[in-house]
């Protein structure tokens, strides 16, 4: 299961996961810092000890000796906290006073003074020694005086100085956090409030979301969306039409239909029933013819929407198959169909099932619409950057008044003695429009029927 993180857990981590890794790096460096302060000061508090007992080595017979009286010695030794240690060496490292197992300084080490970290009876110490000369002697006479101390005072006065520092720090770190979490709040008010909005409205709600009242960073969002709701909008209206449009046109062939049944079922004679039962069977083909057209009207919307990737097609070619596939009905009707077509082919790009559904219907239409004895001319002809296919009848033709009206669904020229069901050049448009090709009704040449004129963007034929 996918874990959802919120936006205002994205704010909350990206602000304060930068201040908890400052927080951190400032106690380290605060950490190292205090024990180097701390370190200083002891270890010049353990070079003033190596100076008193300095102050207390006397020379006896050449050779050095530490004059400290046993109450002196425990008082030098005493400590609440640390335990101390000392001891005095000469030159030639022989131990004048202290204790013999406190690691004796190296030769690099015997300088003037040097610090240093040791480790004496299982503990770690921290030691200061200091090459002390000796009073009335040679300057080749000398001791090394060691005094060395556990580190409990200074890790418990380091500790205190990192609490005292970092404290205030976390302190404002929460703070900080508070602050982040009620600017966040404050800030993301208004996707709350649109949030809100927006599932309180009822789902036949599409009117537009108010923007005024939100930051700026949303409004593109919300334009968006207002977008979307303007073309859902269109949509379901259009849906709605269709549905009224499509109740309206089959209620009629279905209301011819009952009452031609029961026409029927009162006729005794067979001559007369059979005449009903002609009248039945052509309202049949009606209501079924509209109920074909209006899944196709849906197919091709469907398909307009969501055309799938067009691909180079040879519209000379099409256009002669479908021809071809349609003169027999044609002789039916006792109508001449030709085509006039070119001597190479005429590339377009677009979806072959749609294309040929588009020729379908507009042929359908002119025979349709033709008398016995008519004439239907397919026509292509290629310009610089288009392809124009031209379907040409000499039938009763369309009013120039009505030319745009008759691409609009269930829309049928008044006092046309043909039955139809008005969708066959709405699908040509809808067809037309998905590939971008510009459809129109003129006059033919005879200024007799009707000329529909398709102009495709020209393609290339690889």
């Amino acid at each position: 299961m996918t874990k959802t993180i919120t936006l205002r857990k994205k704010l909350l981590v990206w602000l304060l996961f930068p201040m908890l890794i400052l927080l951190l790096t400032s106690t380290l460096l605060m950490y190292y810092l205090a024990f180097g302060f701390v370190d200083y000061a002891y270890d010049y508090a353990l070079l003033d000890s190596t100076d008193d007992l300095g102050g207390q080595i006397v020379n006896k017979g050449g050779r050095p000796s530490l004059e400290l009286s046993e109450s002196a010695r425990r008082m030098f030794l005493a400590d609440e906290f640390d335990k101390i240690y000392f001891n005095i060496i000469d030159k030639d490292g022989r131990l004048v006073a202290g204790d013999a197992d406190l690691p004796s300084p190296s030769n690099s080490e015997r300088l003037d003074f040097a610090f240093r970290d040791g480790s004496l009876r299982g503990q770690r110490v921290r030691i200061a020694s200091r090459l002390f000369p000796l009073r009335g002697l040679p300057a080749d006479q000398y001791v090394v005086i060691q005094v060395a101390e556990t580190l409990n005072r200074r890790k418990a006065l380091a500790n205190r100085v990192i609490t005292a520092l970092v404290l205030p720090q976390v302190l404002l770190i929460v703070v900080a956090a508070a602050v982040v979490w009620i600017g966040i709040k404050k800030g993301l008010e208004p996707l709350d409030r649109l949030r809100g909005e927006i599932s309180a409205r009822s789902h036949k709600d599409l009117s537009p979301v108010e923007e005024s009242n939100t930051p700026e960073e949303v409004r593109p969002i919300i334009r968006e969306i207002n977008e979307l709701m303007k073309r859902l909008g269109k949509t379901l209206d259009a849906q709605q039409r269709f549905v009224a449009d499509a109740a309206h046109q089959l209620r009629t062939p279905l209301a011819g239909l009952k009452t031609q049944t029961a026409l029927a079922l009162r006729q005794t004679d067979p001559k007369n029933l059979r005449h009903s039962l002609n009248q039945i069977n052509a309202s049949t083909d009606q209501s079924i013819r509209l109920v074909n057209q209006m899944l196709l009207l849906a197919q091709v919307e469907h398909v307009s929407e969501n055309l799938p990737e067009l691909s180079e097609l040879d519209l000379h070619k099409i256009v002669r198959d479908v021809t071809t596939e349609w003169v027999p009905f044609a002789l039916k009707r006792n109508v001449d169909l030709g085509y006039e077509g070119l001597d190479h082919a005429a590339a377009i790009n677009g979806d072959l099932v749609s294309i040929r559904m588009m020729i379908d219907n507009l042929l359908d239409n002119a025979i349709k619409y033709s008398p016995a004895g008519g004439k239907i001319t397919t026509r292509l002809e290629t310009c610089e950057d288009s392809v124009i296919l031209t379907v040409e009848d000499n039938g009763v033709g369309i009013p120039p008044e009505e030319r745009q009206s008759v691409f609009q669904r269930f829309y049928r020229i008044v006092d046309n003695p043909v039955s139809g069901s008005g969708l066959g050049l709405s699908i040509a448009g809808e067809i037309a429009r998905a590939h971008e090709a510009r459809i129109s009704i003129e006059d033919p040449e005879g200024h007799q029927g009707t000329s529909v004129k398709v102009s495709f963007p020209r393609g290339v034929i690889a």
